[in-house]
C-alpha cells in the first residue's frame, strides 16, 4: 500500500511510476470483473494499457507476487480463484457495422435510432462500433478481443460477413443478425425477403414477355444477396412453356465494373431484354449507362430496382421498385434485440418483411 507523504503533518503530492499504476488498473479491472479466468496476452494488455512490455511485466510479476494470478509454463496468467468474481450483467448492446453512420442508408438509420430509443426506455444501451477490422476475411480475433473488453449484453450484427456470423453461432453468444443469415448459423435473424422479391420480379418481366432476364448483383458475398439470386434463378427455372433464359452477372460494386458488365451484355448476340438490379446506387449507374449508350427505357430494356431510395422517386422514368416499411423493420428488429438483452430465449425462425412493389415507367 503508498501511503502519502506529510511534511509538518499536511499531505504532500508523491510521484508515483508507471509500475505502481500498472499495478492499480490491473487490479481495478479485475476487481470489476473486467476480465475473467484467464487475462489477455501480453501484447494485447501492453496496447490496452498503453504501456511498454517492461514495465507490464513488472507490474504482473507483483501481481503474482501478491497472489492475484497464476502462471505456469506456455499458457496465460489465470486469475485466482479468491480475486475472480464474475462481471455484472451489461446494460450495453454493441451494434456492429461496417461502414459509419454517414454513409449509411437513411432507411438504416432510422431502424437504428428506434432501436436505440426501444433499448433505452428498457435500461439498455445502444453502443455502435464501425470500421473494417471485424469485416475482414479472418475477423475471428477482433471479435474475442473486443467480446472480452466490451462484455455487452448482447450483439447486433448489420451486414456481415459468413465469417463473422459463424464466429457468434460457434461461441453460442447473445445475437441478432440484421439481415439474412448464411447457412449452418444459428443465430436470430430480422431481414427483408429478398428471395420472394426476386421471384416476384421474375413474374413481373414475364408478365410483360420478357423471355432473356438478366439479375446484375454485386459480387457480395452478403447472405440476402445470395438469396436474391436463387430465388430470380428458381422463378425463372419453374416457368412452364416459356422458353425463358436467365442468367446473374456479379460486379465489383464500381461504377466502371458496372458499365464493363452491362457493355459485355449489350454486346451479345442476343442481348438481355430485362435486368433487375439490386442496391438503389446502382440502378442510378445502370439507367445513367444506358441512356449513354443512346437506349430507351423500356422498349430497349425493362429495369427493376430491388431496393429502394427517397431519391429514386425523383427519376425519369420513374423507376419500378420494391419499398420496405421502416417502421415495420424497426419494430421487429427492437423485439428480437430486447428478448436477447433481457436474456430471453429467441428461435432460431427468420423475421422476413415482405416489400410493396411499386410500378414505374422502368418496366414499362
Amino acid at each position: 500500500m503508498i501511503f502519502p507523504l506529510t511534511v509538518g503533518g499536511a499531505k504532500v503530492p508523491q510521484r508515483v511510476s508507471l509500475v505502481t499504476q500498472t499495478i492499480r488498473v490491473l487490479k481495478d479491472n479485475i476487481n470489476a470483473g473486467f476480465w475473467s479466468g484467464d487475462l489477455p496476452g501480453e501484447i494485447e494488455l501492453c496496447v490496452h494499457l498503453c504501456v511498454s512490455r517492461v514495465t507490464l511485466r513488472k507490474a504482473l510479476h507483483e501481481l503474482q507476487r501478491e497472489g492475484w494470478v497464476s502462471s505456469s509454463q506456455g499458457k496465460r496468467r489465470r486469475i485466482t480463484p479468491r480475486h475472480l468474481r464474475m462481471a455484472v450483467a451489461s446494460n450495453r448492446v454493441i451494434l456492429l457495422t461496417e461502414s459509419p453512420l454517414h454513409l449509411l442508408h437513411p432507411f438504416t438509420i432510422y431502424w437504428m435510432d428506434c432501436l436505440r430509443e426501444d433499448l433505452s426506455k428498457a435500461g439498455f444501451h445502444l453502443e455502435i462500433h464501425s470500421g473494417p477490422k471485424v469485416y475482414g476475411s479472418n475477423p475471428e480475433g477482433s471479435l474475442s478481443q473486443m467480446n472480452r473488453h466490451l462484455n455487452p449484453a448482447g450483439w447486433v450484427l448489420y451486414r456481415s460477413n459468413e465469417r463473422m456470423q459463424q464466429w457468434f453461432s460457434t461461441n453460442a453468444l447473445p445475437c441478432v443478425i440484421a439481415g439474412s443469415r448464411h447457412s449452418g448459423v444459428r443465430l436470430p435473424s430480422v431481414d427483408v425477403n429478398h428471395e420472394a422479391v426476386c421471384r416476384h420480379a421474375v413474374g413481373q418481366f414475364l408478365a410483360r414477355q420478357h423471355r432473356n432476364l438478366v439479375f446484375l448483383n454485386p459480387d457480395s458475398g452478403a447472405a440476402g444477396d445470395l438469396k436474391s439470386e436463387t430465388g430470380f434463378l428458381e422463378a425463372a427455372k419453374i416457368r412452364q412453356g416459356a422458353e425463358v433464359q436467365a442468367a446473374v452477372i456479379r460486379h465489383d460494386s464500381t461504377v466502371e465494373g458496372i458499365c464493363n458488365k452491362l457493355d459485355l451484355l449489350l454486346g451479345r448476340p442476343s442481348p438481355p431484354t430485362a435486368l433487375l438490379v439490386s442496391r438503389p446506387a446502382f440502378m442510378l449507374t445502370v439507367m445513367s449507362h444506358l441512356l449513354r449508350r443512346k437506349l430507351t427505357i423500356p422498349r430497349d430494356i425493362a429495369l427493376i430496382s430491388r431496393d429502394n431510395d427517397y431519391f429514386l422517386e425523383s427519376l425519369v422514368p420513374t423507376v419500378a421498385r420494391y419499398t420496405s416499411s421502416p417502421t415495420v423493420f424497426a419494430g421487429k428488429i427492437s423485439r428480437r434485440v430486447l428478448q436477447m438483452a433481457r436474456g430471453e430465449a429467441l428461435s432460431l425462425d427468420d423475421i422476413l418483411v415482405m416489400p410493396s412493389f411499386v410500378g414505374g415507367q422502368t418496366l414499362g
